[in-house]
């Protein structure tokens, strides 16, 4: 069902998409990932079409922190709540910020070594998340391990996801995922491979 680790790291490490799987246990949901640093209108495009779910930017806090985008305080959470940060666009090089050239923009312009809080603007259409600074030992979902997988894989901790949906509109898991990963020949990848590898190093 799943790919070895050793391949999903080669896959993701030259900017092919992976799917990455959470615990049976937890959301039992596979979400559409790509390395921040690869992404372009094209592959934006794809996650929006075919996965079909939020678009996301899953990073580090300290990156967030960089770019001046806050968190957002959480209410009624438990610790399996994702931690969202402010929504933003790029301040230049875009139009209204909606399209996927637009939002590829955004993403680059966020990992810019030389960008800073003065290069954004919030409320925007990108959509952060922040995994939790200790990582996989401590959250196993889908923004801590998108960020592993990048370390893992030599790249800047960051990774655009999309959870994918089924046609019918509900979350795709087990055998839809398996369908949907063989219809668009993208490999699987399941969170404990990640943290494993990890956390046992």
């Amino acid at each position: 069902m799943f790919c070895s680790l050793e391949r999903a790291v080669e896959r993701f490490s030259r900017g092919d998409f992976v799917i990455l799987v959470d615990d049976a246990d937890r959301e039992n949901e596979g979400d559409l990932i790509v390395a921040a640093q690869y992404v372009d209108a094209d592959r934006i495009n794809f996650m929006l079409r075919e996965a079909r779910g939020m678009l996301h930017l899953a990073t580090t806090e300290d990156h967030l922190e960089r770019i001046g985008i806050d968190l957002i305080e959480p209410k009624n959470a438990d610790a399996n709540t994702p931690r969202f940060g402010l929504p933003f666009d790029a301040r230049s090089g875009i139009s209204t910020g909606i399209s996927a050239m637009d939002r590829a923009q955004t993403v680059q312009a966020a990992l810019d070594p030389n960008a800073g809080p003065g290069d954004f603007v919030i409320p925007g259409h990108m959509l952060p998340l922040a995994a939790q600074p200790e990582g996989l030992a401590v959250r196993r979902g889908h923004t801590e391990g998108s960020v592993a997988l990048a370390r893992l894989s030599g790249l800047f901790p960051a990774a655009l996801m999309s959870e994918v949906m089924a046609p019918e509109g509900h979350m795709a898991r087990g055998d839809e995922l398996l369908a949907f990963a063989r219809n668009t020949g993208i490999d699987l990848i399941d969170v404990a491979q990640i943290s494993d590898a990890v956390l046992n190093a």
